[in-house]
This record gives C-alpha cells, structure tokens and sequence, in this order.
C-alpha cells in the first residue's frame, strides 16, 4: 500500500482518503453505535438482571436456611436444589445446606457425602474444600484408615485451618483402628500445628491423654516434634 501512495501526489492522495472515508463512514459510524449500545445494554440492562437475579438467589438462599432451621425439611431441600440447578457460583454454598438437609431431614449420611463429594475437591475454593473434609466425615465410619486418606488426597498436606482438621481425622481414624503410635504422632504434631485453631489443640491434647502408653507409642512421642524450651542460664561465679 506504501508504494501505490509514493507514486501519486498528495492531493490525490488526501482524495483518494476522503472517498474512502465517505465510502465506508456508515460502517465506521455503525461500529460505534454498536459499541455504545453495547456498552448501554451491558450497563442498563444486563447489570441490573444479573443483580436482580443475584438478589433473587440470596432471598432464595437464606428462605431455604430459614425452611432448614424450622425443619421444613421438603422446603429447604427444593430452595437448595434450585440453587444448585441455576447458580453455579452458589451451588458449593447450597451443596452444604443441602447435604445438612438429607442428614438432619431423612438421617441419610450416604446421600449427603455423595452430594459434598459431587461439588468437593482440593483445587477449588474454600466451599469446595470444606465439602470434601465434610463428605470424609460421613464416610469415615464405614471407610478404612487408606481408603479415609485416598479420599482427603492432599487436602490432608494443605496449609490452611481444612487442612489441619483433615489431619485431625486421619489421626483419629488412626487412633479408632489401633495404630496408636500413628495416632500419637499425629496428635503430637496438631499440637504444634501452625493453622490448627485452638479447639483442636485442645482435642489433640485430650485425645494424647487418652491413648494407651506402649513402646511404640513412647518411640513414636521421641520422634514427634516438641516444642523448643529456652535453655536455663549457667552461672557463671561473678
């Protein structure tokens, strides 16, 4: 294109430029006002639907919590199910309620860990983390020490406040099947747990005050973390 225009002169040039403005000015013109109402139907309208909606799902949300602690249970359950259905964003929050709902609705602990397990996992947010720990609740009963870490994964390793209270079912489940120097060790190190809350330093406290003192268990207290003590100043005869 460079070349054609260094071979005419500037007056042709600057004609040349001015009807192809005239050319393809409505297009140009049309482009704009596609942007400008784009911008106005996104502002005006789309915006505002999407709040309402927002709003609606949070009105939904919290009468589906009211119909839960006033034990309509068939009322909660289709508040949280429609949730679920329309809201993605929503649906681990509602996930929750509706899993408490078929456990404190019907006792059905199987249908509330499949529905946490179907919306749980280590690489979502909070919600989805917090639902896999909850579905390793209800199956904890019925599952094995392996089976119970196979299905934690490696929320049991993260560092967060789930992550210690993954750690904290495991060395229970470790406790409740005999392994007692597990169980202890894994105490031991909760105690000193950076993101365990305190609650569960007390439990960690109380259940080492409960395990059975053997040799495994002693060797396995000596292999466990302890707290640093400062070392006691020596006299030095001045």
């Amino acid at each position: 294109m460079s070349d054609i225009f260094t071979e005419v002169d500037e007056g042709i040039r600057q004609e040349k430029l001015a009807g192809l403005w005239k050319k393809w000015r409505p297009f140009v013109y049309g482009g704009v006002a596609a942007l400008i109402i784009g911008v106005a139907v996104n502002e005006f309208v789309l915006k505002p639907q999407a709040e309402q909606r927002r709003q609606e799902r949070a009105l939904a949300l919290e009468s589906g919590i009211r119909a839960l602690e006033d034990a309509r249970y068939e009322e909660a359950e289709a508040a949280f199910t429609k949730i679920m259905n329309e809201d993605p964003k929503l649906a681990p929050l509602a996930a929750h309620f509706l899993a408490q709902t078929k456990y404190e609705g019907g006792g059905d602990a199987a249908a509330a860990a499949e529905l946490l397990a179907s919306v749980g996992g280590t690489e979502g947010g909070p919600y989805e983390r917090l639902a896999l720990l909850k579905s390793a609740y209800f199956k904890a009963d019925t599952q094995s020490l392996e089976e119970l870490e196979l299905s934690l994964g490696s929320l049991a390793n993260d560092d967060s406040t789930v992550g210690a209270l993954a750690r904290e079912l495991i060395a229970a489940k470790a406790f409740e099947a005999g392994d007692f120097a597990r169980a202890r060790t894994a105490y031991n190190r909760l105690r000193l747990d950076a993101f365990a809350p305190q609650g569960l330093v007390r439990r960690a406290e109380i259940a080492l005050a409960a395990i059975p003192v053997t040799a495994e268990t002693e060797d396995a207290t000596e292999a466990a973390p302890t707290e640093a003590t400062p070392a006691e100043p020596q006299e030095t005869g001045q």
